[in-house]
């Protein structure tokens, strides 16, 4: 257990990922990232910059096959349109541009564990979540928050981290990826019955993981006292059980009730609620170490005002 400690976050944004062409139709677009920079540019400067990085081979392969890496490579060099295991565009840059986003999770964790910042948000893309070991979909190249719970057990010594995703979506890549794992908890709140089609309250982990899976489809059309009342009813309760060194969380904007893909009914202050409970539990139970990553938000607009809400409230 921790007191609680200054809460001087981080952001990680660049214009860099926008190198990633999905192209001008496609939901995932840099259309929908330049409206968030934009408003990201406007925080107080109390918000610190985190630099990025690229991350390295050994440092994916952390959560990936090597054999995966080559096809997203040789996809992305071979001139694809399409990433040839799943439904995720791709262009020339793409492969580069994965890293790059990789690295900036990493390089937040680190700034986090030094106690540069007390909390990081990473608006970078692609996307990850639904990213298996060895196969790329749903937009997803890299699983970012995957990479990043490896790094943190084996280059920091935190053996026990929580992963929250509340993105619309179920973030099947990531609990594939951790289902056998006993000090990986993986916890999702997403709209049930939508794409990937997984993601139902009993898959709860397999094996030596088993109970470290915590699924909570929500209705279509409901809304933020919904996702509230069972984040105070499970998941509080169960990362008190588990009482991790570390707060990870998939922070998807597209259950927003304007969001053209999303059926759920959440707002601006569903995000700042939800981001005020995450950092409630963090202070309790790992000095307040959390890394936000962005995952899906397709309203521009919507997007942009969610994740200022979101950090925001993570600053406190």
């Amino acid at each position: 257990m921790s007191t609680k400690k200054n809460r001087q976050p981080g952001i990680h944004f660049d214009a860099r990922y926008e190198r990633h062409d999905t192209g001008p139709f496609h939901p995932e677009s840099a259309t929908r990232y330049r409206a968030l920079c934009a408003a990201l540019e406007d925080l107080p400067p109390s918000f610190v910059k985190i630099p990025g990085r690229i991350a390295t081979t050994e440092e994916v392969l952390l959560a990936h096959a090597s054999w995966y890496l080559d096809v997203v490579r040789q996809d992305a060099e071979n001139f694809a349109d399409q990433l040839r295991t799943g439904d995720t565009p791709l262009c020339p840059e793409s492969y580069d541009v994965a890293l790059e986003a990789c690295g900036a999770v990493l390089s937040a964790t680190d700034f986090v564990m030094r106690g540069e910042v007390a909390s990081a948000f990473c608006a970078v893309r692609p996307p990850g979540h639904h990213a298996t070991s060895d196969l790329g979909m749903g937009f997803c190249i890299f699983n970012h928050v995957a990479v990043a719970a490896r790094y943190l057990q084996i280059h920091h010594g935190r053996q026990r981290v929580v992963i929250v995703d509340w993105d619309v979506h179920h973030g099947n890549g990531t609990e594939a990826i951790f289902r056998e794992d006993p000090d990986v908890f993986y916890i999702s709140l997403h709209e049930h019955g939508i794409y990937p089609f997984t993601g139902a309250a009993g898959e709860q982990g397999q094996g030596a993981g088993a109970g470290a899976t915590l699924n909570l489809p929500l209705p279509q059309n409901s809304g933020g006292r919904e996702a509230l009342l069972a984040w105070d009813k499970k998941i509080a309760p169960a990362v008190a059980d588990f009482q991790p060194e570390f707060f990870l969380i998939s922070a998807g904007f597209d259950a927003h009730q304007n969001d053209p893909i999303g059926g759920l009914q959440w707002t601006d202050k569903t995000y700042a609620e939800l981001t005020r409970r995450s950092v409630a539990l963090a202070e309790t139970w790992c000095a307040g170490r959390i890394v936000s990553v962005l995952e899906g938000g397709y309203n521009p607009a919507a997007l942009a005002s969610a994740a200022v809400a979101h950090v925001k409230a993570l600053a406190g």
